[in-house]
């Protein structure tokens, strides 16, 4: 008798473990280093993620819900261990079926190209120095946003806006931007900003200083950083 309820004492344990062994999983994500806008019940800031034991830049996904025990610090690329486990019902109709729990931080390193994202006066493009507008004799700047991938800047008479199809912290491509439709007198500066912006293959930043350049290595265009 006692060796019956022994055996039907384990096989209730066995089926109690299965059950909570499908119920549960862990698995590795990558967490990029910045929240992107969203849409979930109403707009809101998103976690880019990869389920993946190797990064891949280009297939990130966005990640609505939170992750328990997660400390995320913008700028770090993490790579870590999630148990992912259902939800006991009833669950909200624009809830999540699962719950999420950080079970270990395996790395988090700074993301290199993060450093381009700032507002950068432009200083020299071709052998233009300190060029203006043409009209307001005011500064040209460019803001770089990294993490949404953008680009908007005062190329000369008008501005131009773009995305940025290539960023790893020293490779970089630019999309061909759109512009406005402004006409000037003097349109060198924007001729010269307009013909580097698609050469751009490459950057450093050093000193609040900012480089584009081409294929060769060659400057086409120097920053000055303004935040």
């Amino acid at each position: 008798m006692r060796m019956l309820a022994f055996l039907c004492a384990v096989i209730l344990c066995s089926a109690f473990s299965c059950q909570e062994t499908k119920d549960e999983m862990i698995e590795t994500w990558w967490i990029n280093s910045a929240k992107v806008e969203c849409t979930g019940v109403g707009p809101m800031q998103c976690l880019q993620i990869q389920k993946s034991e190797e990064l891949e830049p280009d297939k990130w996904l966005l990640f609505y819900d939170q992750i328990e025990g997660f400390d995320y610090q913008p700028g770090s690329i993490y790579q870590i261990k999630v148990k992912v486990t259902d939800k006991q019902e009833p669950i909200p109709a624009d809830a999540s079926s699962k719950n999420y729990e950080l079970i270990e931080v395996i790395s988090q390193e700074s993301d290199p190209k993060l450093r381009l994202t700032n507002v950068w006066k432009l200083t020299k493009v071709g052998e233009i120095e300190n060029p203006t507008h043409p009209r307001n004799q005011e500064a040209l700047t460019f803001e770089f946003n990294a993490s949404e991938g953008t680009y908007f800047g005062n190329a000369g008479c008008n501005t131009v806006r773009g995305e940025i199809t290539q960023n790893d912290g020293e490779k970089l491509t630019l999309g061909a931007g759109a512009m406005t439709r402004m006409a000037c007198m003097d349109m060198t500066v924007e001729n010269a900003v307009t013909q580097a912006l698609p050469q751009v293959s490459s950057y450093t930043i050093a000193e609040r200083k900012l480089l584009l350049k081409d294929a060769s290595g060659a400057i086409l265009m120097e920053f000055l950083a303004v935040d």
